[in-house]
């Protein structure tokens, strides 16, 4: 193994601080950005997006309130089997009158 001769003592320490000053001028230099570079009014794609979002969110939940008639009662809702399975309501599944299977039950 060879020995670098300019490898000192001095060399690292001066290193050393040299890289800790580097680190604190670039954490100054972030600070000195965020804090006085700043504009007033900060305008984000969410922020821009967000209120046309919102719009269509109350347009759907007025839709869907206008489509199904619930009971609403504290934090429960009750639905109306129909509005909950469309197909069943079609198919005739929902019927609560049982019809007559003409079989005899041997009473």
């Amino acid at each position: 193994m060879e020995n670098n001769l300019r490898d000192t003592p001095l060399r690292r320490f001066n290193t050393f601080w040299w890289g800790l000053g580097l680190f604190v001028a670039f954490g100054l230099a972030i600070f000195i950005i965020k804090n006085f570079v700043q504009t007033d009014e900060v305008s984000t794609a969410d922020t821009a997006r967000g209120k046309a979002r919102i719009i269509k969110l109350e347009q759907v939940k007025a839709e869907q309130s206008a489509l199904l008639e619930y009971k609403k009662d504290g934090d429960s809702v009750q639905l109306p089997p129909h509005a909950l399975f469309p197909i069943a309501s079609e198919i005739k599944l929902l019927d609560t009158t049982p019809a007559d299977s003409g079989v005899v039950h041997g009473k």
